[in-house]
């Protein structure tokens, strides 16, 4: 078990790219985002998310699979051929066991269902950014 303030330690110095088409989730998500990490970049779908991801510095993805232009799966696929340690969280509001099954492909393993249990989320904020400290040592 973890502590809230065990995250902000991780993850102050962090960048997190937030990935998500609808507009009030991301607002909302931003919100809180944004008190845990250093920056916060939103995308609004796939394709934004890759473009914003090849001009910044990005430590950690949290990526909607379904997505208008490019979908969660597709930017990640292209993301990993950049990057293959991206740490990377994944939400989405269907029992989509393809995707499942794609993501863990990718070595993601991070994956949330909708609507988002905060608790769920900030464990797998918590393990992301840890391995990250971990990776820099």
């Amino acid at each position: 078990m973890f502590d809230i303030s065990d995250l902000m330690e991780y993850s102050q110095h962090l960048t997190l790219l937030y990935v998500e088409d609808d507009s009030e989730s991301r607002e909302s998500a931003y919100l809180l985002l944004e008190q845990l990490f250093n920056k916060v970049i939103i995308a609004v779908d796939g394709a934004d998310g890759l473009e914003k991801f090849k001009i910044n510095n990005i430590d950690i993805i949290i990526t909607d699979l379904n997505m208008p232009n490019m979908n969660g799966i597709a930017m990640m696929e292209k993301i990993k051929q950049i990057n293959n340690n991206i740490p990377t969280i994944i939400l989405s509001a269907h029992n989509e066991k393809s995707y499942m099954k794609e993501s863990v492909n990718l070595g993601i393993i991070e994956y949330i269902h909708k609507p988002l249990d905060m608790d769920q989320l900030f464990e797998a904020l918590y393990n992301s950014v840890k391995k990250i400290s971990i990776n820099k040592v």
